[in-house]
């Protein structure tokens, strides 16, 4: 007579070799989302500082880039410190993810000149469990933005 079922055995052979692939996609998807969120945040954060630098020249004003830790958000006025971000002539709120930014050069408070097209230098770091990333804005107003401890998709290394 001829079997046609599975065993006891093998059934629970095949349950446990899935349990385990699944275990690994479930880590490595993990991975590639806190990857995926670094390099959103950096490129959305230098877009915003491109935005800026757009409005300053066009306008022909000097803007201030003021940052606010908790929740952290960056503000853009003409002169002082506004007491919240939506305050701010433009404002970048965090986005809804595990990105943290963990400083900002020059004691918090940065400047984009419209007249010439220029910027004081700064850098602003942004980190979670996966890594860190960096967004230069150089004197003459040149925006980039780069992974530094590890490879991150769509971030170049600094």
């Amino acid at each position: 007579m001829q079997n046609l079922g599975f065993s006891l055995l093998e059934l629970l052979i095949t349950v446990c070799i899935s349990a385990i692939l699944a275990a690994i996609g479930i880590e490595y998807w993990k991975e590639q989302q806190l990857q995926n969120e670094l390099a959103s945040t950096t490129k959305q954060l230098a877009y915003f500082i491109y935005e800026v630098q757009i409005k300053a020249s066009t306008k022909n004003e000097n803007y201030i880039i003021h940052q606010f830790t908790s929740p952290w958000c960056i503000a853009i006025t003409r002169d002082e410190k506004p007491a919240s971000c939506s305050e701010g002539v433009l404002y970048f709120m965090k986005p809804d993810n595990s990105v943290e930014i963990s400083e900002l050069s020059n004691n918090k408070d940065a400047l984009i000149l419209g007249r010439r097209n220029l910027a004081q230098t700064m850098s602003f770091q942004l980190r979670n469990k996966i890594g860190t990333s960096r967004v230069f804005v150089s004197l003459l107003g040149r925006i980039r933005f780069c992974a530094e401890n590890s490879y991150i998709v769509g971030l170049p290394p600094c």
